[in-house]
């Protein structure tokens, strides 16, 4: 009778390891299909966002935009182009900076929007230094902050933050590299200076 107890002991104890290990292996392999998961939602996420980003910064509207700043800049130069900008707005001259404004509000919507996934964790930083990168961001800092301080100067109001987000972004300095013998050139090492004008490609 003993040694039955024992064998019929031991058969329980095999079948309860059993289940067991069979329960530990389900949870196993839940949690790994679960991270798994996650992890491709996650960068599926990433994707999307930072595609939805890209389609629209190439957009006809926001190529227009550039390109009226750049036209706009290049007609009364980099030394007085934000002081025109205000004069024609404080003389609700609308007909002669009404595209540069809207220009200088989309523009600066984009670049707000980029900030905040960047700091919501929304697109990591790796894609960012892809696109829209430094040289863009310098761009836009150049160009459209003067544009901006103009503005804020004769409304009133704080600074935009978004500066200071792309400048923390990037790790920028406050002001724009110094001008040197190439200030009239864009390239991969030299982005022009403070006062070139360099291409967004």
């Amino acid at each position: 009778i003993l040694k039955h107890m024992a064998e019929n002991a031991r058969a329980m104890a095999t079948e309860s390891n059993i289940t067991l290990t069979v329960s530990l292996l389900t949870l196993l392999s839940t949690v790994i299909l679960q991270t798994w998961y996650n992890i491709v939602a996650r960068k599926s996420h990433y994707a999307n966002t930072f595609s939805m980003l890209h389609s629209e910064y190439a957009s006809p509207e926001m190529l227009d935009a550039f390109d009226a700043v750049d036209d706009f800049i290049a007609f009364h130069g980099v030394e007085h182009y934000p002081d025109e900008f205000a004069k024609a707005k404080k003389a609700r001259e609308r007909e002669k900076i009404s595209k540069i404004d809207h220009a200088r509000r989309k523009v600066m919507h984009w670049y707000g929007k980029a900030c905040l996934f960047w700091q919501k964790g929304i697109i990591p930083m790796d894609l960012l230094m892809s696109f829209p990168g430094k040289r863009r961001a310098l761009y836009f800092l150049r160009n459209f902050e003067p544009l901006e301080e103009a503005n804020r100067i004769l409304y009133g109001g704080p600074p935009s933050e978004t500066f200071a987000c792309i400048r923390e972004m990037y790790n920028l300095e406050k002001e724009a590299p110094a001008d040197d013998d190439h200030h009239g050139m864009c390239s991969d090492d030299n982005l022009g200076g403070q006062n070139a004008l360099c291409p967004l490609s």
